[in-house]
């Protein structure tokens, strides 16, 4: 797998090679037949911060925000006003200062002359084309480590739903098999298998999918809780809130799930009491927003909260996943006290629109 360098310190490095490289091409270029190198350098340099400027916009700012963010009608409406307005501060340097104090053999033109105002344009061009190409291909790269480790931790999600299932042919046979003999004779037992075999159902096959309707995520849920009340009778308490329309919203799988199946492990009816889970799901827009929480025995010290090997998807996974997949378009924030935990979700749907 390739490593992608986050250092700043190497990103300033090459930058500075950069430009000094550039320098000495230039220098030399300009020095002409004259062998003028003094005043070709000299004038290389006081160019060099307006150049560097106009860099740093286009690689650090433009290309971020609107060429990797798939704005790219925007991105090039903006960068043509932009290297003419630098090529206009160009021209002007040119003549106030550089054919003023250094290339004095060279005749001054005026400032939007046709001939020099396109030099300077095209020589803004060449100085942004290498590093906007590096900047291109290293992006690449780093789009293909990403979509590598979003394989991989998919993978390890998949191995720890499937991990230790029988086939799963036999499970829903079986399934059916009990559902039908139960829904005559006792309609509530009928209606627990049937919400075990939506839930084999979903975890078994809609884990292979990348993105799933909201509306089956909930569905999930929805089963899930159903069999956990069913599980501790009246012993705990558990509120079960959605607010908003899903229709047409998809996620990645099994997000949500790992949050409310990790409250029901930490909030288990015990000798101090019973116990309480609160789920609440906002859908506004292209935003979903999920709030869980939990009752905790008192003075446990929670850390399972934290870990992601205590069974299920893992809470640990599922941060990965959320890092690699939404990044910067969601926010997951973990808290607890003396007795409860708190999880509060943040993350932009996607739509078919």
């Amino acid at each position: 797998m390739i490593a992608i360098p986050r250092s700043r310190l190497g990103k300033k490095s090459v930058y500075a090679i950069y430009w000094i490289l550039y320098v000495l091409l230039f220098g030399f270029i300009q020095a002409g037949p004259f062998h003028d190198y003094r005043n070709a350098f000299a004038s290389e340099i006081i160019s060099l911060p307006m150049r560097a400027l106009f860099v740093a916009i286009v690689l650090e700012v433009m290309m971020e925000r609107l060429l990797f963010r798939n704005k790219i009608w925007l991105f090039i409406l903006l960068y043509i006003p932009l290297i003419l307005l630098f090529a206009v501060i160009q021209r002007w340097i040119d003549n106030t200062f550089i054919l003023e104090y250094f290339l004095t053999q060279w005749q001054k033109e005026p400032l939007l002359s046709i001939s020099p105002f396109i030099y300077s344009i095209i020589k803004l061009q060449f100085v942004v084309t290498i590093p906007f190409s590096v900047k291109l291909f290293y992006n690449w790269m780093r789009e293909q480590h990403r979509s590598m480790r979003m394989a991989e931790e998919k993978t390890q999600a998949e191995l720890l739903i499937l991990r230790n299932q029988f086939h799963p042919h036999f499970i829903f046979n079986v399934l059916n098999t009990l559902y039908a003999k139960t829904l005559m004779t006792s309609p509530e037992s009928a209606e627990i298998v049937a919400r075990m075999s939506s839930l084999l159902r979903f975890s078994i096959y809609e884990i292979n999918t990348t993105r799933i309707p909201l509306e089956k995520e909930i569905k999930y849920l929805e089963d899930y809780i159903a069999l956990q009340k069913v599980r501790f009778d009246h012993h705990q308490q558990i509120s079960f809130h959605i607010d908003g329309n899903p229709d047409n919203k998809f996620l990645e799988p099994f997000i949500l799930m790992a949050f409310v199946e990790n409250s029901f492990k930490h909030s288990m009816p015990n000798e101090y009491g019973d116990s309480w889970i609160t789920i609440s799901i906002s859908i506004q827009q292209e935003w979903l927003t999920a709030k869980i929480e939990n009752s905790a025995v008192p003075g446990h010290s929670g850390h399972q909260l934290f870990n992601g090997h205590s069974g299920g998807v893992g809470l640990e996974n599922v941060k990965r996943r959320l890092n690699l997949i939404y990044g910067e378009n969601h926010t997951l924030k973990i808290s607890q006290n003396e007795d409860s935990y708190f999880v509060y979700l943040k993350l932009k749907l996607e739509s078919n629109e």
